[in-house]
């Protein structure tokens, strides 16, 4: 299980590139992905959560259109990383335009995965954000003990 927690803010710069913060490196390891998240977010997925993903599709007929139509679509949506020698990505140009990114960033962790946003779009989601409704969204998640 990942433990990624903390927000660092981060700038691309003149070719797209950001360094992702040390800090996450080595649970993130060396083969992860890019993914479209959800409010223009971009996702990093560890190479284990990203098999999760396509483990949760469960075996689905090569005969439902629908079923693979919507798995082509995800996985299209997914891009390969490759670090140059300084430890730096390349955001690709259709993660970039989803997200809205211009220059400055956050980049936050998410328990399992990374979330990139543009700067503006992280300042607009947590705008007036009441931690009381955070909380208890979190506790509705909660699993159930044994006996309860």
């Amino acid at each position: 299980m990942y433990s990624f927690n903390g927000r660092f803010n981060n700038k691309l710069d003149d070719k797209n590139r950001i360094r992702i913060p040390a800090k996450y490196k080595k649970e993130l390891g060396s083969d992860y992905k890019l993914a479209y998240g959800p409010g223009e977010s971009i996702y990093v997925l560890p190479q284990a959560e990203y098999q999760k993903i396509l483990d949760s599709f469960g075996e689905v007929s090569f005969f439902d259109e629908e079923a693979q139509d919507a798995i082509s679509l995800f996985t299209a949506m997914v891009h390969d990383v490759t670090e140059d020698g300084q430890g730096r990505i390349i955001i690709p140009a259709d993660l970039k335009e989803y997200a809205k990114i211009d220059k400055d960033i956050v980049i936050t962790g998410a328990a399992s995965y990374l979330r990139i946003e543009s700067a503006e779009q992280f300042a607009k989601r947590t705008q007036g954000m009441n931690i009381g409704s955070v909380f208890a969204k979190l506790n509705a998640l909660k699993k159930p003990k044994a006996g309860e």
